[in-house]
């Protein structure tokens, strides 16, 4: 008879498991221990002994022989030893993400993705954050409030919080970033989205006030937000210009090694002012472009979680049930810019016609096989606003396309440019099958992201593809993009109505009046187009069976700090 046992190590709490005659492998026993911990698996054949133990990435086989079975309980107890032993070694979480990080300072690095918000968010606290409800709660501010007129709010801030290199935490650190991000002269990217933010002060070392040009209500949750502005850097790795690839934060993790183009590694916070909520000892960032080789390393045990937007890769991990999908639903939208800057885009019968031929239930279904929605606004599935979408309608698109060569004396024609990926082409492809069928001619132009960017950015295109990222108040974003002073106004779209929307719902003194001004907002550019909806905001993190702890994917962000392994 032979029966098999595997200590599972740090991803199964050391246990053993039997394993069954019939099987050499079973789910739990297939992930991968860290790389201090020995997977030992222990075979009783008759007389003889066999013991191959594995650490990390080789698999060496020791063979004991015994004349009794006292040898062989001898070396089950040497076994189930070596099994206590793993289980003490450090808890290592392996994330792959999709993309090597540009950099962790603000103004260089510009803007926060996917990738380096998960990482970021490992090193560096905010004031305030979500709970596992939603709900706020305290981080580096333990308490917070607004004046009465709605233009001051004042933080109380957390007392022997410590940064990485040993540097007291204090309300200067909070002063001096933010004033930095909203100095002119530092050409911060992001500065137009806290734009009504006029300036910071410490008073003393534990209270910092932001001071407003006028009531703004995003205020309220600002600091809970995933961007640059809410992680609060170290002021001396500031100065020292080594925040960009050595971040210091007072984070749960503090970073020790970065590969480019291969890992980032992460390592427990021995002085974490929040220690006692914190199980891991280390997290490895694998950098994994592949989608299919991340979903595969994670069948094979290689990583325990993935973030991914592939349809047939999260159906199919529902469909096998051996890893856990988790999903959120948000606010915003992957987008088309149409440039009104340029024909045929200057005119909004052209924007209306291809509007119309365009159908984003299609288009889910082929890119995404329907794991993303279809929106008709991008403020997120609890709101209530009528948007007044124009939905796909052949013969509006003709009739549109007709209105326009009429006038123009020539049929609507235009370059659409998309990134060279399998997606890109599909939404590419996509735009001229649809639009050929109301007689809109669209040719493609195969770009790779930098060379999208730039041409977005230098207004050197006719429609591309872009995004209204996932936020808790989308406001900002909108104001940014459609405002006719905008420097971020992408498709050069002015409309003096707009504009005084946009205010309105910029300076609206209560959540009420704003929602009821951006609904107005959203409706007014349904109706012109100078944005298109490819569909809504919904964000899949995979992870092993043994996993668990993942907080909700706040603007589909991973949250690996609170992450225990089973």
């Amino acid at each position: 008879m032979v029966a098999r046992y595997v200590a599972g190590g740090t991803g199964t709490g050391g246990r053993l498991h039997r394993l069954s005659p019939s099987r050499s492998n079973c789910r739990p026993c297939a992930r991968r221990a860290s790389p201090a911990a020995v997977i030992t698996l222990l075979t009783i054949r008759n007389q003889g002994v066999t013991l191959p133990g594995s650490a990390a990435s080789s698999l060496r086989y020791r063979e004991v022989t015994m004349g009794t079975i006292k040898h062989g309980l001898a070396a089950v107890a040497l076994a189930a030893s070596i099994a206590a032993g793993a289980a003490a070694q450090a808890k290592e979480l392996v994330v792959a993400i999709e993309t090597d990080i540009r950099g962790f300072e603000a103004i260089q690095g510009r803007v926060l993705g996917i990738a380096a918000s998960t990482v970021m968010n490992a090193v560096a606290d905010r004031l305030i954050q979500r709970d596992a409800n939603g709900d706020i709660e305290p981080q580096l501010a333990t308490a917070w409030e607004a004046s009465a007129d709605g233009k001051t709010y004042t933080y109380t801030l957390r007392k022997g919080v410590k940064f990485h290199n040993g540097d007291d935490f204090t309300a200067r650190d909070v002063a001096e970033h933010w004033n930095r991000l909203l100095d002119p002269a530092n050409k911060y990217f992001g500065r137009l989205f806290f734009s009504p933010i006029q300036k910071v002060v410490a008073d003393g070392d534990h209270t910092v006030t932001f001071q407003l040009a006028h009531p703004w209500i995003p205020m309220e949750r600002l600091h809970a937000g995933v961007n640059f502005g809410t992680y609060v850097p170290s002021s001396r790795a500031v100065a020292e210009e080594t925040m960009m690839r050595e971040p210091v934060g007072t984070g749960a993790f503090m970073l020790s090694e970065w590969r480019s183009g291969d890992r980032l590694i992460v390592d427990r916070n021995p002085n974490y002012w929040d220690k006692d909520k914190i199980s891991l000892d280390r997290v490895v960032f694998r950098i994994i472009p592949d989608q299919a080789t991340r979903y595969a390393a994670l069948q094979a045990g290689e990583v325990d979680m993935i973030w991914t937007d592939r349809g047939d890769t999260i159906l199919k991990a529902k469909e096998e049930g051996e890893t856990i999908v988790h999903e959120r639903v948000g606010q915003g939208a992957i987008i088309n810019f149409m440039n009104t800057a340029r024909p045929p885009f200057d005119n909004v019968d052209a924007r209306r016609a291809v509007q119309h031929a365009w159908d984003q239930g299609v288009y889910l279904k082929v890119s995404f096989k329907d794991t993303v929605p279809a929106v008709e606004h991008p403020l997120g599935a609890s709101s209530t606003c009528d948007a007044g979408y124009r939905g796909p309608d052949r013969d509006k698109a003709k009739a549109f396309a007709a209105k326009y060569e009429a006038a123009a004396g020539k049929p609507i024609a235009f370059e659409m440019i998309h990134t060279s990926t399998q997606r890109g082409r599909e939404s590419g492809e996509i735009m001229q099958q649809l639009n050929k069928r109301a007689g809109i001619t669209v040719n493609l132009q195969p770009v790779d992201q930098l060379q999208l960017r730039q041409k977005v950015f230098t207004n050197n295109y006719d429609m591309s593809g872009w995004r209204i990222a996932d936020a808790q108040d989308v406001g900002p974003q909108l104001f940014a993009l459609l405002h006719s002073k905008s420097p971020y106004n992408l498709t050069k779209y002015n409309n003096p109505a707009m504009d005084d929307l946009l205010v309105k719902m910029r300076t609206a003194a209560t959540g009420e009046a704003r929602a009821e001004a951006m609904c107005n907002v959203v409706r007014l550019m349904n109706d012109e187009v100078p944005i298109q909806y490819r569909g809504g905001r919904k964000h899949y993190t995979i992870v092993g069976a043994d996993i668990d702890g993942l907080r909700p994917l706040y603007q589909g962000v991973p949250d690996v700090r609170y992450i225990t392994k089973n």
